[in-house]
C-alpha cells in the first residue's frame, strides 16, 4: 500500500489541531462569558428554558472533555514526531525536546498568573516532561499504560475517594478562596458580580486565586492522569504516523470511528442528563472514545475533504498564539476593566462570538503564514527552543 507522502500527514496534524483549538474555544467562551457563574434564574433572565437546555445538552454530548482530548494526543504525537525527526539528523532530540516544554511551561505560567486562571499550557508542559520516561517503551505498554491512566486510575480514584470521603481537591478550593479574600474579594462564590469589578484589587484578586482554584478542578476530575494517558496514546500515534502505518491503515481508522461512536454516543447522551461532571461514570467512560472517533473520522474524510479540512491547519500551525489571543481579546470584552460583558450574554450570542473570533483568526492565520514560516509565538518558542551552539544546528530549516 502506497504511504501518505510527510508533507500530507503534518498537514492533517495541523488541520487536526486546528479543529481541537476551535472546540477548546467553544469550551472555554462558557467561562470567559460568565455563563458557567450564572445561577438557574440568571441564566432563565438571558434565555429561555428550550435555549437552556440546548446550550446544554451540546456542551455536555459534543464538547465537554472531547477538544482538550484531542489536543493532549496530538501533544503526545508531537513528541513522537519530534523525537523521530531529530534522531534521524544525529540530534540530541531529548535535550531539545526538554528545552522546548520548558520554555512552554515559563509561557504557561505567564499565561496562567497573568492573563487567564484557565490556563492549560503549564499542565500540558509538566506531563510532557514526564513523556520521556515512556519513550523507550514498546507499542503495547504504551497502550496498557494510556488505558491505565485514562480509565483505571480515575475510575478507582474516583471510588476510592467518595468512600473514604476524603476532599478530592486537597483542599485547594478553599484555599483559594481565603486567598481571594485576603486580597479583596467580597463575595468568591460570585463569579459574575466579582468578575464585573472595575478596580484593581477586582482583578488581582481573581487572577491570584484563579490558578489554585483551577488546579483543584483538576485534582477533582482526575485530569492530570487522563492528560498523562491521554498523551501516551498520543506517542503510539505519533509513532505509527512516522512510519507510514497509519494514516493508509483506513480499517483501523474504521475501526477506531465505529468503536468511538459504539462507546461514546450512549455514554455521553447519558452524560446530558442532570448535572452531571467529569467524576461521573458518563464522562469517565465516554469521553475519550468519543473524542478519538473525532479524530478517525477526520483522518477518514481528509483524502476526499482535504479543501475543507485543510483550512484548520492555518490556525493549527499558530495553535499558541491564537490560544494566547482568544485569552486575551476574551478578558478584554468580558471583565470588568474591559467592555465588562460578563453575565450579560445567552448562549446564542457568545458561540456566535467565539465562532466569530475563530474564524478571524483563521484569515489572519492564513495571512501571516504567507509572509512568515510560522505565528509569533511559535517563533518565538523556536528561537528559544534552538538557541545556544548546541542546538542550533540541529534545527529544522
Amino acid at each position: 500500500m502506497q504511504q501518505a507522502p510527510a508533507k500530507d500527514r503534518i498537514q492533517l496534524v495541523d488541520a487536526l489541531r486546528g479543529f481541537a483549538l476551535l472546540g477548546i474555544f467553544l469550551a472555554n467562551i462558557l467561562i470567559f462569558s460568565g455563563w458557567e457563574f450564572l445561577t438557574d434564574a440568571g441564566r432563565a433572565a438571558l434565555a429561555d428554558a428550550s435555549a437552556i437546555d440546548w446550550q446544554h445538552r451540546f456542551h455536555k454530548f459534543f464538547v465537554d472533555g472531547k477538544f482538550y482530548t484531542l489536543f493532549s494526543m496530538l501533544f503526545g504525537a508531537g513528541f513522537a514526531l519530534q523525537l523521530e525527526r531529530l534522531t534521524q539528523r544525529g540530534a540530541d532530540g531529548l535535550r531539545i525536546y526538554r528545552r522546548r516544554v520548558l520554555i512552554l511551561l515559563g509561557i504557561g505560567l505567564v499565561h496562567q498568573w497573568l492573563i487567564w486562571d484557565g490556563d492549560i499550557l503549564v499542565l500540558y508542559a509538566l506531563m510532557g516532561l514526564i513523556l520521556p520516561a515512556f519513550h523507550r517503551l514498546s507499542d503495547r505498554a504504551l497502550l496498557a499504560w494510556s488505558a491505565l491512566l485514562i480509565f483505571a486510575v480515575p475510575i478507582a480514584g474516583v471510588l476510592t475517594v467518595n468512600a473514604a470521603g476524603w476532599p478530592p481537591d486537597a483542599g485547594l478550593l478553599a484555599l483559594s478562596e481565603r486567598v481571594a479574600v485576603a486580597l479583596g474579594a467580597v463575595n468568591p462564590q460570585d463569579g459574575v458580580t466579582w468578575l464585573r469589578r472595575t478596580d484593581f484589587d477586582g482583578w488581582f484578586s481573581w487572577v491570584m486565586s484563579g490558578p489554585i482554584y483551577s488546579w483543584g478542578i483538576r485534582l477533582m476530575s482526575w485530569r492530570i492522569f487522563k492528560v498523562l494517558g491521554i498523551m501516551l496514546l498520543g506517542m503510539w500515534i505519533g509513532r505509527r504516523v512516522a512510519s507510514g502505518s497509519l494514516l493508509n491503515d483506513r480499517r483501523l481508522l474504521w475501526r477506531v470511528l465505529a468503536g468511538g461512536l459504539l462507546i461514546g454516543v450512549p455514554a455521553n447522551v447519558a452524560y446530558t442528563y442532570g448535572k452531571q461532571w467529569q467524576t461521573d461514570w458518563p464522562s469517565l467512560i465516554g469521553t475519550v472514545p468519543l473524542a478519538l472517533a473525532y479524530a478517525a473520522a477526520f483522518a477518514l474524510a481528509w483524502p476526499r475533504a482535504q479543501r475543507v479540512l485543510g483550512i484548520f491547519s492555518f490556525p493549527g500551525r499558530m495553535a499558541l498564539t491564537n490560544y494566547l489571543t482568544q485569552s486575551i481579546i476574551c478578558i478584554l470584552v468580558f471583565y470588568g476593566f474591559g467592555l465588562g460583558q460578563v453575565g450579560y450574554w445567552p448562549p446564542a450570542a457568545f458561540y456566535t462570538f467565539a465562532l466569530a473570533v475563530f474564524l478571524v483568526q483563521l484569515l489572519l492565520s492564513r495571512w501571516w503564514l504567507r509572509h512568515h514560516a510560522q505565528g509569533p509565538m511559535e517563533a518565538l518558542w523556536r528561537r528559544g527552543t534552538y538557541s545556544g551552539r548546541v542546538t542550533r544546528a540541529a534545527a529544522p530549516g
